[in-house]
């Protein structure tokens, strides 16, 4: 690790953090899907979870979907986090991006009260929707007790006033919508087989990954496991969860 500018950069390590985006009651089929097929690889991934998904799907009136959280969080495998409080309202995407401190802080509490009314873990770290992170939302974490945010260009370290930059998350959602997603299948594949392993035949760093149930093509899914396995087998990548990449800052 080097630290530079306050910015702490990995260089020694091949991680990967993979994610599974906008978990909500109303994908919990295809939610299940995945997540076999994840436990199955053996790999450490995490839960992003929404409490109150468009304000149409609150964890608290929906008990069997927090039974199916709670139980694939008895893996130590599996870390959840937050992921706004409603994700999107009338088709616009949450905001964490230029409310108020006070007003992003208010949004992020009530989410874990819900989390908490259903008893599940709190989350300490946090994830915007589409990874629009303001200052002040940083500032409103940081008094909200959070180790860590998400943002589109790397890893904020809350309490430590360091952020991990990275590349741009590998992500299948550019749109909201199954359909139009289906462009980013072949300029993924090219992007991940194509670019980010082909310097001196060596790629060292955190690569993320991120699954969104409601919105991503099903055709992605054969992608994105050919992927997981080729960073295991190919390039000898680890999975780890977000407090473990906190841990490695000693």
């Amino acid at each position: 690790m080097i630290l530079i500018n306050n910015r702490l950069v990995l260089i020694d390590r091949k991680l990967s953090i993979l994610t599974l985006h906008d978990v909500n009651p109303s994908c919990s089929e295809k939610l299940q899907s995945i997540t076999d097929k994840l436990n199955k690889l053996n790999i450490k991934y995490n839960l992003s979870i929404v409490p109150n998904y468009r304000k149409k799907y609150n964890l608290k009136e929906n008990a069997d979907f927090c039974n199916q959280i709670s139980t694939l969080l008895q893996s130590d495998h599996v870390e959840l986090t937050l992921h706004g409080l409603y994700h999107q309202i009338d088709g616009t995407i949450e905001d964490y991006d230029s409310e108020s401190k006070e007003e992003e802080k208010n949004d992020i509490q009530k989410g874990l009260d819900i989390l908490s009314a259903v008893k599940l873990p709190r989350p300490r770290t946090f994830i915007p929707p589409a990874w629009f992170l303001s200052r002040q939302a940083i500032e409103a974490l940081r008094d909200l007790n959070f180790d860590i945010a998400e943002a589109r260009s790397g890893l904020e370290f809350i309490k430590k006033r360091k952020k991990y930059l990275t590349s741009p998350v590998m992500n299948w959602d550019r749109q909201g919508d199954k359909e139009k997603n289906k462009q980013a299948l072949e300029e993924n594949k090219e992007e991940f087989y194509g670019h980010l392993f082909n310097i001196d035949g060596e790629s060292y760093g955190l690569f993320r990954m991120a699954i969104h149930p409601p919105y991503d093509p099903d055709e992605a899914l054969i992608d994105q496991l050919k992927m997981v396995k080729y960073l295991i087998e190919n390039e000898s990548y680890t999975f780890i969860n977000y407090s473990e990449l906190l841990k490695m800052d000693q």
